[in-house]
């Protein structure tokens, strides 16, 4: 067994009933999951761009966060506000990622921001500095192939068991990216991990005019497949996306599509989920040198109100 490892199960108290606690025996939490349908409002903005409000039932509940079915399109990294409908408390929260599909909409690991609020008005059992050890894990990053010793809390690691990949900052790369499991043998060596300098120093960031960054929403770069239709048409296509924001997403596809084309997307896409296709834009096309396919820069056009 390993040092700290408690591998118990028990009970907690809200509002004076005694609730299971989920606890699964293979590894630690950061604090206990509790299977529990409480309703909730969850609002904020759609990676449309379009304003929402939705009353739901979480999934899984843990001190730091919930999962949450929804039918709306959320991306990694967004916030949202999430309100308590029993007790009318609410809380600032952020998006983790996707835990999967249900036919009634996704369902989303959301972390609150403030992780000494809690929402739930109930009482979980602390977590030891031996038991967040075990949490951590060698992760790489998708775009520069930075290493780090990372600890994922226990919605983290939801999400990336789910998908085996979590969108998180890289420092390198001066912007949200898809990290991944490291290799076996920078898992063998967690101190270098923690101690590797960065050579060269961090890449600049994209400036506008004035210093100021050029994209009006913050990008995650990713490697997913995505689908891709024109309305008139009924063939779709499957396609690479690099990298997604709240306000469009690129892709690289063998089919041509022309600056200013129509189209919806959905990414990520799973064949036989419950996709959302957006509409959008396509608004730059570029044809990059070593590159068999040309790149395609869309906006996601806002539904009307």
């Amino acid at each position: 067994m390993i040092a700290g490892d408690s591998r118990l199960s028990g009970n907690i108290e809200v509002r004076g009933e005694r609730l299971a606690i989920d606890t699964k025996p293979e590894r630690t939490r950061r604090s206990d999951r509790i299977s529990i349908a409480l309703p909730v409002l969850v609002f904020g903005t759609e990676i449309t761009g379009q304003d929402f409000f939705e009353t739901t039932r979480t999934h899984l509940l843990s001190r730091h966060g919930a999962a949450v079915v929804l039918k709306r399109q959320l991306a990694p990294l967004q916030q949202v506000t999430i309100r308590n409908l029993s007790s009318g408390k609410e809380a600032p929260a952020q998006v983790v990622g996707p835990l999967g599909g249900r036919p009634e909409g996704s369902v989303y690991a959301i972390t609150l921001l403030d992780p000494q609020e809690n929402l739930w008005n109930m009482n979980f059992p602390p977590v030891s500095d031996s038991e967040k050890d075990c949490s951590r894990i060698p992760l790489e990053c998708n775009a520069c192939h930075h290493r780090e010793l990372v600890y994922l809390d226990n919605l983290e690691s939801e999400v990336f068991e789910a998908n085996r990949k979590i969108t998180r900052p890289c420092e390198r790369c001066s912007e949200p990216t898809v990290w991944h499991a490291a290799p076996a043998e920078a898992a063998s060596d967690c101190a270098a991990l923690l101690e590797s300098p960065r050579p060269g120093g961090q890449p600049a960031r994209r400036k506008g005019a004035g210093g100021r960054e050029s994209r009006k929403y913050p990008r995650v770069r990713m490697k997913v497949i995505g689908c891709v239709v024109q309305p008139g048409f009924s063939s779709e296509e499957r396609v690479t996306v690099e990298d997604i924001s709240r306000g469009g997403l690129s892709f690289r596809a063998a089919k041509v599509y022309h600056e200013g084309s129509i189209i919806e997307v959905a990414a990520p896409y799973s064949p036989g989920a419950a996709n959302v296709f957006v509409p959008a834009r396509v608004v730059r096309v570029e044809n990059r040198p070593g590159s068999q396919l040309p790149l395609y820069a869309v906006a996601y056009l806002k539904k009307p109100a």
